[in-house]
């Protein structure tokens, strides 16, 4: 279970080196093979064709074509221990019950009795990520960025007991989805030190920030005081919606759902994108649920939060260094991810200094 991590990519307990390789993982370790086997055993059938989606992220990707019918394919590597694909199949059921469109899935296998690693065979949808839009320029980002803000006002209506990852032991018992955590201060404050210590010994923030971080974060320690969490996606972007360039059809990968404070799922969102996509989103969000009084202030505490773990895995994953089409640049950060990640971070701190 993710007892120890606040952001599964950046906590889990694979060395660098290792997460270094999701970067190129198709072609160091294409596991086409077992995705045939899992397919001939679940349906029976060999695929006509399986061809490898390029996803970028934590998880292999494919495209599995049967005669009659296509379906997606997606995979964690079997390194470490984590069957978080049964809370992930939880989060979108759930999500779909509240209008969310999320994927359905027809298989998911942690038991690695079949292949050594664990996977889901999903539905496939056919609509590109918005990003691939919005990297050309092509995406009407007021009209995505309200339909997004609807989609997650719906999808904050689950609410659910305890706070942070979801309880997979639970699930797998059948028993009803809950956190881990005790509460939301606990989930928010899981691996804050070490993300602190990180960012100081890599030299990416100087030490009087990293001091000024710490004393903010300290004064509005009430503003964590949250007596029931809601289910979070919590890894809200165009590369995970998918879409026309004015429409949405599908959210993807809830490899990251939590339970939690609905304004951490809102500052995911801030955490990418300007005013152009933030406005229409919160008059989406409006239009289905109300903000809370102290919206900007948790906004804030949120933002910053988010920002220094994003911080911490564009480092060590060395995506400063990435170019192109690569999936986070955007019109935001193309010119300098390294500064667009500073600016965020000195923007939630600037608004926690005002509240």
């Amino acid at each position: 279970m993710r007892t120890d991590a606040y952001y599964w990519k950046c906590d889990n307990p694979l060395p660098v080196e290792e997460k270094l390789k999701y970067n190129d993982k198709y072609r160091l370790a294409d596991i086409t093979p077992l995705v045939r086997r899992a397919a001939e055993h679940h349906f029976r059938e060999t695929p006509q064709a399986i061809l490898s989606t390029g996803s970028a992220g934590n998880h292999y990707a494919y495209e599995v074509r049967f005669a009659d019918r296509t379906l997606f394919f997606r995979a964690d590597d079997g390194k470490t221990d984590d069957d978080y694909m049964l809370a992930e199949e939880c989060a979108m059921r759930l999500a779909r019950a509240q209008g969310v469109p999320a994927p359905r899935v027809h298989v998911t296998d942690v038991s690695l009795s079949l292949v050594p690693v664990r996977y889901q065979f999903i539905e496939w949808l056919a609509d590109p990520p918005l990003r691939r839009y919005d990297q050309q320029g092509a995406l009407d980002r007021a009209a995505v960025g309200r339909q997004l803000g609807r989609h997650t006002a719906r999808l904050h209506r689950i609410r659910l007991d305890g706070f942070g990852f979801l309880n997979t032991e639970a699930l797998q018992r059948g028993g009803e989805p809950a956190g881990l955590d005790a509460s939301n201060r606990a989930y928010f404050q899981k691996k804050l030190p070490d993300h602190l210590r990180f960012l100081r010994d890599a030299q990416f923030l100087p030490p009087q920030v990293l001091d000024e971080i710490e004393r903010l974060l300290a004064r509005h320690d009430r503003l964590l005081d949250l007596p029931r969490g809601s289910l979070l996606h919590k890894d809200l972007a165009f590369w995970n919606v998918l879409g026309s360039h004015d429409r949405i059809t599908a959210i993807i990968d809830w490899d990251d759902a939590v339970i939690g404070d609905p304004v951490d799922d809102i500052a995911i969102v801030k955490c990418f994108y300007g005013p152009d996509v933030m406005g229409p989103f919160l008059e989406g969000y409006r239009e289905t649920a109300p903000l809370p009084d102290d919206f900007e202030a948790r906004l804030s505490l949120y933002l910053l939060r988010n920002m220094l773990w994003k911080a911490v895995i564009r480092i060590f994953m060395r995506y400063f260094d990435m170019t192109g089409d690569f999936f986070i640049l955007g019109p935001e950060n193309r010119t300098s991810l390294r500064q667009f990640t500073l600016d965020r971070i000195m923007e939630g701190l600037a608004g926690l200094r005002r509240a």
